[in-house]
């Protein structure tokens, strides 16, 4: 992605006045950015250099993507960049920007820094990325103070009910404590992402790579926090990160990895309709959409915590529909109480009540449409690094025997 370029032309880096002053006004920042950023742009000629704002300095530092790869987020969050292969930054506005423009790099210097243990790159370009004049200037035409207080950011919201990859993110982004761990754990993830060789016959290994990954991460976060003991929320957060983050890479694999299983699956469920049809003239077609819709996510989720809820979730809609209980949602998991005095469901009926949801599944897909039941119960089984609540647990396990019987009970069908 990154290319090394000098020329004649360009003044040395610490000649700059912007480089000048951002290592004397904002230094702070700049030893931040040390720590944290992958990408530091310097434009080589700026005008009227009296208070230029910190949210300027910030607009030129940027962090490796938590959503994409190959795509940079400005320290202030208001950016992005990525590269195009003509030697130029794309740069985007990431909310109610005006479109996006293509800025052209004059050098780039490739930093290893041997006291931090890591690397990053200074960019040099022609002129600042945005708008000076803009910035200063409010709509009315007065000039806007120059923010010297730090920013105190307030640590994010994190439910554990709702949690999510965009949501885990923000959480650990949003303490700064371990501010610094959290840029090692997302670079040391980018290098995954980018140089780690996965085989279908070693997936053990790639499994074992990431819960290393995130033990080093806690370990750090809890040293720079100064405490001894677990955080439940920075526990799952972090593995809802660490697997979403390589989602992309190592589901691909996982799919090949179950391939046949997922099409035995469909052959005996297939086999079971058939000798169904065969044996009844009339065929119970009561299909249980919400309990469907509600499975149909996981193809949708990234990490094995969130496919382990939206299992649970299914179940409860599943038993539901089968107690004649109403539903009541309650954020991302379903809970449900009955109007009746109805008798719980046993383990049989909850693990048939199960397989006739899936078989309804697929007789419902649409023509070439890829069944991956069994990839999403081996990657949630495989992928997740800390107990299961007891509730998603207890549904994660029914899911995993519904899935056994229908792979390994052809001659039952």
């Amino acid at each position: 992605m990154m290319f090394s370029m000098a020329s004649s032309d360009i003044p040395d880096l610490e000649e700059l006045r912007f480089y000048q002053l951002l290592t004397s006004n904002f230094n702070d920042l700049y030893i931040k950015a040390q720590d944290i950023c992958s990408i530091i742009v310097i434009p080589q000629y700026v005008s009227n250099t009296s208070s230029l704002p910190r949210d300027l300095f910030e607009s030129h530092l940027f962090r490796p993507s938590p959503f994409y790869l190959r795509k940079h987020v400005s320290w202030n969050d208001k950016y992005e960049i990525e590269f195009d292969n003509n030697r130029t930054i794309r740069f985007l506005y990431k909310k109610g920007g005006v479109g996006e423009k293509r800025v052209k790099i004059l050098s780039q210097e490739d930093v290893r820094d041997s006291v931090r243990q890591r690397s990053y790159s200074i960019l040099i370009i022609e002129q600042p990325l945005i708008d000076i004049h803009a910035i200063k200037t409010s709509q009315n035409g007065s000039l806007l103070k120059t923010i010297n207080k730090p920013f105190i950011p307030t640590v994010a919201k994190f439910s554990v009910t709702s949690a999510s990859y965009e949501s885990s993110f923000t959480f650990l982004d949003s303490l700064r404590e371990i501010e610094p761990a959290f840029a090692r754990l997302r670079t040391a993830l980018f290098l995954f992402n980018e140089t780690y060789v996965i085989l279908p016959k070693y997936v053990e290994n790639a499994i074992d790579k990431l819960r290393q990954l995130r033990s080093q991460f806690l370990q750090e976060a809890y040293q720079l926090l100064n405490q001894s003991c677990e955080d439940r929320d920075i526990e799952i957060a972090s593995e809802i990160f660490v697997t979403g983050n390589t989602y992309t890479k190592v589901w691909p694999i996982i799919i090949q990895h179950n391939e046949n299983k997922d099409q035995i699956l469909v052959e005996n469920i297939e086999k079971r309709q058939r000798k169904e049809q065969k044996n009844s003239n009339q065929i119970d077609l009561k299909i249980n959409q919400n309990a469907l819709n509600e499975l149909k996510k996981l193809d949708d989720l990234k990490s094995a915590y969130e496919k382990a809820k939206c299992i649970r979730s299914t179940l409860d809609l599943t038993m539901a529909a089968k107690t004649l209980m109403i539903v009541d949602p309650k954020n991302s998991a379903v809970t449900y109480h009955s109007s009746l005095n109805t008798m719980p469901m046993a383990a049989d009926e909850t693990l048939t009540a199960f397989i006739d949801l899936i078989c309804q599944l697929i007789s419902t897909a649409q023509p070439n449409t890829h069944i991956r039941l069994v990839a999403h119960e081996y990657y949630t089984e495989k992928f997740r690094f800390s107990p299961l609540p007891q509730d998603i647990d207890y549904a994660f396990t029914t899911y995993r025997g519904v899935i056994e019987y229908l792979t390994n009970s052809s001659s039952w069908f």
